[in-house]
């Protein structure tokens, strides 16, 4: 069995785990700079994918299972947990792999990264696995422990989601988000219709179904669909279904005004963009924190065709009180910057990342933008509130605080294009089992003309 280790998915895989884990940073973005630069054939590329996510998912619970056959955890090195982590994962969920090949590959791979005693370690500690198999899962006595290493999601989180919501509800959330994200992306109607773009990609094999949240989206169930020619000329983007419900909720009009105050990639400020007209005289005001985030919204509504009306400056959204005229939009979004635990699906990282005490100091940096932009609307118009988090703290109380401080806004329904199963006043809450897309939160608040 001979393979030049440095290029095997195995092994990449095991190098990118750690690199995520050293930086902090999404895996899928190092995930796709791998897979180009080592031009990797579709089958490897597919295993690379499927060994990094699927690791990532199911951390907790994998170190559940390898936790008795590891005697002195305080010495083994990141990477040779990750290795370990990658071949039991192989063991445990892929079962089309067989026992000799994930046993030779994570030895080659120690002494790759490692020596030959580190090697020796990774078979023992192996072999001792497949002759004893992992500890179940229903030895767990705890009931929140044994959902949380299940789930492969940290206690806090789990104890928090089942004290907001109950326990039926977090288990039907946890059964999902290890589950693979769809592929979703909403048709530009500036320049296509949906039948044509889903037309278009049956022709190249990529078969689609409409959106059960938006008149706009069509899903995929797997599929790479930003690589073909009707995607470079813009007749569609990828997004979430659940982010296409906030530019729709707007009930935005040709000729508005618009102030989208957390604005990069893009996404909802071109979803925007796609509602106005140059020649009625609306407009998008784009701000975000970061400049080199700004060129990503410029570059997008120039390849979706909307660039004639959109505007978008790098500002900190906190401090837009001189920027622009007071009680001047028809529509302001607060897209906020939040902790994502909506986005546990395709974004498992996050999970890990966050602690309790991040959703609190997020609350303030939520409500520091919406009391800034609030004076921005006009009598009569709606600001909109919405992130991609699923916990109080950054969803139903910032408004309420928000509303604390602000007689002059009333909650109104949420519009949404197709009915749906969740309630939609005085807020929409999406969560992943609903609809299988990202976990949302969205409220708009009317600003009374007297």
């Amino acid at each position: 069995m001979k393979t030049n280790i440095k290029h095997s998915p195995r092994y990449l895989a095991v190098k990118l785990l750690d690199r995520v884990a050293d930086s902090g940073s999404y895996a899928n973005i190092t995930l796709d700079q791998t897979i180009a630069k080592e031009q990797l054939q579709p089958a490897d590329a597919s295993l690379l994918t499927n060994l990094v996510y699927g690791v990532i998912q199911r951390q907790l619970t994998l170190d559940f299972y390898l936790k008795p056959f590891i005697k002195k955890p305080q010495r083994l090195e990141r990477w040779a947990r990750q290795n370990l982590r990658v071949a039991v994962y192989q063991m445990v969920y892929l079962d089309k792999i067989p026992n000799r090949a994930i046993f030779y590959e994570a030895t080659e791979i120690a002494k790759k990264m490692g020596n030959q005693g580190v090697a020796g370690l990774m078979t023992a500690i192996l072999r001792q696995i497949e002759r004893q198999g992992v500890p179940q899962l229903a030895t767990i006595s705890e009931p929140l422990t044994r959902l949380s290493i299940s789930a492969s999601v940290p206690q806090w989180l789990v104890a928090k989601l089942t004290a907001q919501l109950g326990l039926a509800k977090t288990e039907a959330i946890l059964q999902t988000i290890n589950q693979p994200a769809a592929a979703s992306i909403r048709v530009n109607t500036a320049i296509a219709t949906v039948p044509e773009v889903q037309a278009e990609l049956a022709e190249l094999g990529l078969e689609t179904t409409p959106s059960e949240l938006s008149d706009v989206g069509l899903v995929r169930r797997g599929g790479f669909l930003a690589g073909t020619t009707a995607f470079a000329y813009g007749q569609y983007t990828v997004q979430d279904e659940s982010s296409m419900l906030v530019a729709a909720s707007m009930q935005i009009e040709p000729q508005h005004q618009v102030l989208d105050a957390c604005a990069a990639p893009g996404g909802k400020t071109t979803h925007i963009a796609s509602y106005l007209s140059a020649e009625a005289g609306g407009h998008v005001e784009a701000f975000d924190l970061h400049p080199h985030k700004v060129k990503l919204i410029k570059d997008n509504a120039k390849r979706l065709h909307v660039a004639d009306v959109v505007t978008a400056r790098a500002f900190d959204a906190r401090k837009l009180r001189d920027v622009v005229a007071n009680k001047s939009f028809d529509r302001v979004l607060v897209d906020a910057p939040c902790s994502g635990l909506g986005l546990m699906r395709r974004k498992p990282e996050i999970k890990y990342a966050r602690q309790p005490e991040d959703l609190l100091n997020l609350q303030k940096i939520q409500l520091a933008i919406l009391n800034s932009v609030a004076i921005k609307v006009k009598p009569g118009g709606i600001l909109t509130y919405s992130t991609c988090t699923i916990v109080n703290e950054e969803n139903a109380d910032v408004i309420k605080q928000f509303l604390a401080q602000h007689a002059e806004f009333t909650p109104v329904p949420v519009h949404t294009d197709k009915p749906l199963k969740v309630a939609t006043a005085p807020y929409l809450r999406l969560y992943p089992d609903d609809y299988g897309t990202d976990g949302f939160f969205i409220c708009n608040l009317k600003r009374k003309t007297r």
